[in-house]
C-alpha cells in the first residue's frame, strides 16, 4: 500500500449513506458508482476506479461522469463539514488531461465560501501520480429541507438523520 494510500485510509470516513438510491454515492444503485467519502480539514475526498461501461471515447472517461464526480464530491463537501444539503446553481468544469477509465482517481473538493444561504466549493480529479486532470467551481444554494425532502421524496426528518451523520463528531463545521 503506498503512502498516500495508507493516508487517505487514516482520515475518517464520512458516516452519512444516502436515503435513496442516488447515481454517484447510493450502495444500493445497480449501475452506480458507490463513492464514498473521508473528511478532511477543508472538505472531503474519495478514491474510485471508473469501469470500461462509463467511457466516452474508449478508455477515457466521459466528461459528464467526471462532472458527475466533481458534483458529488462538493455536495459532500458541504453536508459533511457543515451539515447542510444543497443544490448545485452553477457548475464550471476544465478538463486538462484525459481520465483513464480502470485507473485509481482521486476526487477532492474543498470549501471555499460558506453562508448560511449559498457556498462556492471547489474540487479536481487527480490520477495516482497526483496529477490534476479535471477541476471545478461550483456554487451552491441552500433550500429549506422540507423542500429538498419533497422532491427527494424522503420524510424531513431521515435527511436531517443523514446530515447528523454526515458531520464529523465534535465538528463545529468550522
Amino acid at each position: 500500500m503506498s503512502s498516500e494510500q495508507e493516508s487517505f485510509e487514516s482520515l475518517p470516513e464520512v458516516g452519512g449513506r444516502w436515503p435513496g438510491s442516488c447515481f454517484a454515492c447510493s450502495v444500493d444503485h445497480p449501475h452506480g458508482l458507490h463513492l464514498r467519502f473521508r473528511h478532511t480539514a477543508e472538505g472531503v475526498v474519495s478514491s474510485c476506479v471508473v469501469p470500461e461501461h462509463y467511457c466516452g471515447f474508449d478508455g477515457m472517461v466521459h466528461g459528464g461522469i467526471i462532472t458527475t464526480l466533481l458534483d458529488e464530491a462538493s455536495a459532500w463537501a458541504l453536508m459533511a463539514r457543515h451539515g447542510k444539503l444543497g443544490v448545485t446553481r452553477e457548475m464550471t468544469v476544465r478538463f486538462l488531461k484525459p481520465v483513464l477509465t480502470g485507473q485509481e482517481l482521486t476526487i477532492e473538493a474543498c470549501i471555499v465560501e460558506f453562508d448560511s444561504k449559498t457556498a462556492a466549493v471547489k474540487g479536481t480529479v487527480k490520477n495516482s501520480e497526483g496529477e490534476i486532470l479535471a477541476e471545478s467551481s461550483c456554487s451552491w444554494a441552500f433550500p429549506r429541507l422540507s423542500r429538498i425532502a419533497g422532491l427527494a421524496g424522503v420524510e424531513e426528518q431521515r435527511l436531517q438523520a443523514f446530515l447528523d451523520d454526515c458531520r464529523l463528531p465534535g465538528d463545529g463545521g468550522k
